[in-house]
């Protein structure tokens, strides 16, 4: 995988205001900020004191702002986004006067309220009362002023009852409660706001914004804010500059920016990419509400029993597949079988089975349930199935965790019902992959797999001892985990060997899916699409047998990547006469919005 993140400017999107003469309230003209590290650890101050007389005490520089330059008039709500690490804090508080900078200038028209470090000065040994006073004062406030805003203080803050306890007793929210109350307790100018949003209950976030706004509508107050939530950064603010490791990388109106820092802000990956997507972005084509279709629930199993209900929602289905939901490979392994069986393949969690799966199999009744659970995790939803009131048959495919033992077993019971036709997968349990892009495949030409892990490696002899007494004429090894041996041996005996792996593993997925998408006949298919992040697979888990039965292959992507990206919306637009429809699995925390609609304009 690509490890650059793109830095350079993308240019204003501001259009010139002549006629905003709005007061000039901060202006940030070429700043830039340089910290220094010293290039070794130093223990004590004694050998900071040697190091320095011997003149061996260096420092590197490291620069956290490169020549950052904007105006925020009166009356403006400035966003500030970007990345971890990426110089927002740094630059406000050399807005706030905290920090000076290294070079450039930075000019603040009246006072400023600074909401950057809440609790900031706290003494935890004395009283909520005392502490008030306390931040207060820190704060430039005068102790007349404390008292005749003291309650106001405190209403806001909610602690009437715990007033007299010491703060060390508060919950870090209660500590926050206070901070904010005491820095907003005045109209100021400007302010400052960092993170501050994102601390703190539900309740307190929604009434510090509240008082925000009020700030904002009511005093005209400028205001400067610095927040992880793209949302909320788009609601409050008219303008954002987007900073990406110290460098302004764009800058213009909130609804803009926000989007393409969405779509691009921390990725890695080359400028070309990076280019190809903004490329996208800024196509403005009219997208319709019913321009692609969304299959998803509240969780994996509820996607996946969306899925089977809207493939079978004209015809009943007698056998079904469960697969725990605990690994990737149940479900694999239970792809080829099904496909036989023409079932669907739900995974399941291991302490039950979901409501949404439960009412359909009430609805279908299949006569016979194929139970897949390597490790023997699921044993309280198993127990589930054999307590249906219509009794069907359960075939249960459980082990104590050993893969290729597991996918010896499934392929015996298929073998002795005559299920196999003469191909068969091999797919190492490492390239997670690559077997769900292969899953369409598996499902459709009702391959038994055979899979293996790292810690109990593939016995090649002992393969293709299987592979030869069952007549198996051809092999497609998916990924590049499985020995080469392997193909060796195949060969060697005059089976038909094919591996469908490629670097990097993105381009890999690509590769298995343009070779379904081609490989398939009868007009155009439905493209699956989801993410390739380990974390989000299970959502994929029923992409398998919607992709063979719409006549259509799985495409994941990976949206940190840019080159994934990229390389997806040019394979879209490559096969436009081989897709039919756009079918999106999981909701927005699997593919956003975002990533949704640019694959759908490249399909255009």
């Amino acid at each position: 995988m690509s490890k650059a993140v793109n830095t350079f400017a993308l240019g204003h999107d501001e259009r010139p205001e002549t006629d905003d003469h709005r007061e000039i309230m901060v202006k940030v003209d070429g700043v830039s900020m340089v910290f220094n590290m010293a290039s070794e650890q130093l223990n004590s101050l004694k050998e900071y004191a040697i190091k320095l007389a011997r003149r061996e005490l260096f420092f590197t520089g490291f620069k956290a702002l490169d020549n950052i330059s904007f105006e925020v008039k009166k009356g403006d709500v400035f966003g500030i986004v970007g990345t971890n690490g990426s110089g927002k804090s740094t630059l406000l508080k050399i807005i706030a006067g905290v920090l000076e900078p290294s070079e450039g200038s930075c000019e603040i028209r009246g006072n400023i309220a600074p909401l950057i470090e809440l609790g900031a000065g706290f003494d935890e040994e004395l009283t909520a009362r005392e502490n008030i006073y306390l931040n207060g004062a820190l704060l430039g406030y005068s102790k007349k002023f404390i008292d005749e805003n003291f309650d106001d203080i405190v209403a806001f803050a909610e602690i009437e009852v715990f007033l007299d306890m010491p703060l060390k007793n508060y919950s870090s929210g209660m500590v926050a409660r206070i901070a904010f109350a005491v820095a907003t307790v005045i109209v100021p100018d400007i302010l400052i706001v960092d993170e501050v949003l994102s601390v703190g209950d539900f309740m307190f976030q929604k009434k510090c914004e509240e008082r925000i706004n009020e700030l904002i509508e009511t005093h005209g107050v400028t205001v400067l804010i610095v927040s992880h939530s793209n949302e909320q950064i788009e609601r409050l603010c008219n303008k954002v500059i987007w900073i990406e490791r110290g460098n302004a990388r764009k800058m213009g109106a909130a609804t803009e920016i926000c989007e393409t820092y969405r779509a691009l802000g921390g990725r890695v990956g080359t400028a070309e990419s990076e280019a190809r997507v903004i490329a996208a972005i800024n196509d403005k084509a009219d997208i319709p509400d019913d321009a692609y279709t969304m299959v998803a629930g509240d969780d994996f199993c509820n996607t996946a029993a969306r899925a089977g209900a809207l493939i079978w929602k004209d015809t009943k289905f007698d056998t079904v597949a469960i697969a725990c939901g605990t690994t990737h490979i149940n479900t694999i392994l239970a792809n080829g079988i099904a496909g036989a069986y023409n079932a669907p393949v739900f995974p399941t969690k291991i302490n039950r089975i979901s409501d949404s799966l439960s009412d359909l199999l009430a609805v279908h009744r299949p006569k016979r349930i194929l139970f897949f659970d390597c490790g023997s995790h699921a044993t309280s939803a198993l127990d589930r199935l054999r307590k249906l009131e219509w009794k069907p048959e359960i075939v249960d495919f459980s082990n104590n965790g050993k893969v290729f033992d597991l996918a010896k077993e499934v392929f015996a019971y298929g073998k002795e019902r005559g299920l196999w036709k003469r191909s068969a997968v091999v797919v190492d349990f490492a390239d997670n992959a690559e077997s769900m892009a292969a899953a369409p495949y598996v499902y459709r030409e009702k391959c038994p797999v055979f899979s293996s892990s790292e810690a109990i490696p593939l016995d090649p002899h002992e393969l293709l001892e299987i592979l030869v007494s069952a007549g198996i004429e051809k092999v497609t090894i998916f990924g590049n985990s499985v020995p080469e041996e392997v193909e060796r041996q195949c060969r060697e005996h005059g089976i038909e060997v094919a591996r469908q792996a490629s670097k990097p593993l993105f381009q890999s997925c690509i590769d298995i899916c343009e070779w379904l998408l081609t490989a398939r006949t009868g007009g155009k298919g439905d493209l699956c699409v989801a993410s390739m992040s380990i974390g989000l697979w299970p959502d994929a888990l029923a992409c398998g047998a919607w992709a063979a039965h719409r006549n259509g292959a799985l495409l994941l992507q990976d949206p940190t990547d840019l080159d994934s990206v990229a390389a997806c919306l040019d394979f879209v637009s490559r096969h436009k006469k081989d897709i039919g429809r756009l079918v999106f699995f999981g909701g927005d925390q699997n593919l956003g919005n975002l990533d949704r609609k640019l694959l759908y304009k490249a399909l255009m």
